[in-house]
């Protein structure tokens, strides 16, 4: 059986909290938390947007720096958008910079030497001001929500009840299998994993209030 999971975690507060606390510059706590929440998402979006990884790691130090600068102006309301939008739209920009960037190596024509069959990165990547980006930046959004749920679900769960769920839900493994490879029944790896999936979606709406 799962673990009770009606009491919300300390760790699980919301990103508004988190917010307020990076207006203090010194606080290298919540910077820290912040680093480690935010920067896989900023570091995915630029890469899937078509950079290479150094200009993706560029974009994420541009990103922290304009972030330093700018904090004190954002105001942590929920009815005046959310955090992750706002982060996002200084990724977006800092994007646009670093493409900004490789325009002038661009004009000359490109020499008959190189394979012409590849479309060149700079046309290949999302328009920044349109659909395709934000529906990029959701798909992000969603995987590092979920990464971060799976790793608070591990704190949770018993360890060969996360065993089973994972092997079922991830390595998509047959319940046959599973129940095999753990010497379970398959009724009780079906419950299982029903009491894990449902343990994990309230952890998800949990990481979605915390990060905005």
């Amino acid at each position: 059986m799962c673990q009770t999971m009606d009491a919300e975690p300390e760790t699980l507060k919301t990103s508004w909290s988190l917010v307020a606390r990076l207006k203090n510059l010194a606080d290298q706590d919540s910077w820290s938390e912040f680093d480690e929440l935010y920067r896989p998402l900023i570091l995915r979006v630029a890469l899937k947007a078509g950079l290479r990884a150094d200009e993706a790691q560029d974009v994420v130090q541009e990103t922290m720096r304009t972030m330093t600068k700018h904090i004190q102006t954002f105001v942590a309301d929920p009815a005046r958008g959310s955090f992750r939008a706002w982060l996002l739209n200084l990724v977006r920009w800092r994007i646009a910079d670093q493409l900004g960037r490789r325009l002038p190596h661009r004009a000359g024509a490109e020499s008959p030497t190189k394979n012409t069959a590849r479309t060149p990165t700079v046309e290949r990547v999302p328009d920044l001001n349109g659909a395709e980006f934000e529906a990029l930046c959701d798909e992000e959004w969603r995987q590092q929500v979920r990464e971060l749920a799976l790793k608070e679900l591990q704190l949770k769960v018993k360890a060969e009840h996360y065993q089973i769920f994972h092997l079922l839900a991830l390595e998509e493994r047959s319940v046959e299998e599973v129940a095999g490879m753990v010497g379970r029944h398959r009724a009780q790896v079906y419950l299982i994993r029903h009491r894990v999936g449902k343990a994990l979606k309230k952890i998800v709406a949990q990481v979605e209030k915390r990060l905005g």
